[in-house]
């Protein structure tokens, strides 16, 4: 049989587990995304089992040891980062400008928690205030904690000292 019809065939064998897992869900009167959800995860450690168990076998018929835990496989099958590895670019920028949407929410969040207050209600002001200074002041440390990140991450090798 050719790699295309298998590739095929194990594709439309996973859509349709996909597909019954949402009914399920659905029919159980959860969201659908509780469905998508538990179906990814299915999938997850379904093919993350069957990889390991690939790769341990053919770690034994070389002599050599399996990979050590299954869970951990599943999850990080190219082993688990150590704290000196670098971050790709792509990575580095994307968690970038999460961080700045995320600092930008609250710094917005804070003033205009500030400018629609009506302060003359407001039995306590001075905790109103507070409220939108530590918003506005979280928001500043995360969107400078995203611009460090962003700018670690356009430098060169040479930049470096």
């Amino acid at each position: 049989m050719k790699k295309g019809v298998l590739l095929a065939a194990y594709l439309a064998f996973w859509a349709a587990i996909a597909a019954s897992v949402t009914y399920a869900v659905i029919r159980a009167g959860y969201s659908m995304w509780v469905g998508v959800g538990s179906a990814f995860v299915l999938f997850q450690i379904s093919n993350g089992t069957l990889a390991y168990r690939i790769r341990a076998h053919r770690l034994r018929q070389e002599g050599k040891t399996p990979p050590p835990h299954l869970l951990q496989y599943i999850f990080f099958p190219r082993g688990a980062a150590t704290l000196n590895d670098e971050a790709p670019k792509s990575i580095q920028y994307l968690v970038s400008l999460a961080a700045a949407l995320l600092g930008a929410f609250f710094v917005f969040c804070g003033v205009a928690l500030a400018i629609d207050a009506d302060w003359s209600r407001i039995s306590y002001p001075i905790l109103a205030v507070a409220i939108c200074v530590i918003l506005g002041s979280i928001g500043a440390a995360i969107l400078y904690g995203a611009w460090r990140i962003l700018a670690a991450s356009m430098k060169t090798p040479s930049d470096v000292v």
